[in-house]
C-alpha cells in the first residue's frame, strides 16, 4: 500500500522545514525505506519491478513486518516496532532524525 495524500503531505511539510532540501531532491542519496527496531534489518521500499521506489509503499516488506491487510490482499498495517525512514550511505534515519541532520553541501 502507498501513503496516502494527506501523508506525503504532512512529509512534505517536514521537509520543508529542512535548509537547503526539497522533497523532491532527498531522492539523490536518500532513499525511501523501512526498519525492524526489534530485529535491526532494513528493508528499501522497491516498486514491483524491484526498482527503488520514490515513496514509501508497504508491498515490499517481508510478511512478518505487516499487521493487517485489506480485502484484496495488500498490506494496510506494519508491526509497531517497523518505522518509515531513509537510506543514505548505508545508514538509517527516521523521519525525526532527519529533522535534526546536519545537512552537507
Amino acid at each position: 500500500m502507498l501513503i496516502n495524500t494527506a501523508e506525503i503531505l504532512e512529509q512534505r511539510k517536514l521537509y520543508d522545514r529542512m535548509p537547503g532540501v526539497s522533497f523532491g531532491n532527498l531522492c539523490f542519496g536518500f532513499m525511501p525505506a523501512f526498519m525492524d527496531f526489534e530485529s535491526g534489518e532494513t528493508h528499501l521500499s522497491v516498486n514491483p519491478d524491484g526498482s527503488i521506489a520514490l515513496i514509501h509503499s508497504l508491498d515490499s516488506l517481508p510478511l512478518e513486518w505487516i499487521s493487517g491487510w485489506d480485502n484484496s490482499g495488500r498490506a494496510t498495517d506494519i508491526k509497531e516496532t517497523v518505522a518509515a525512514g531513509f537510506v543514505r550511505g548505508g545508514d538509517f534515519f527516521t523521519l525525526d532524525e532527519l529533522e535534526e541532520f546536519g545537512w552537507d553541501a
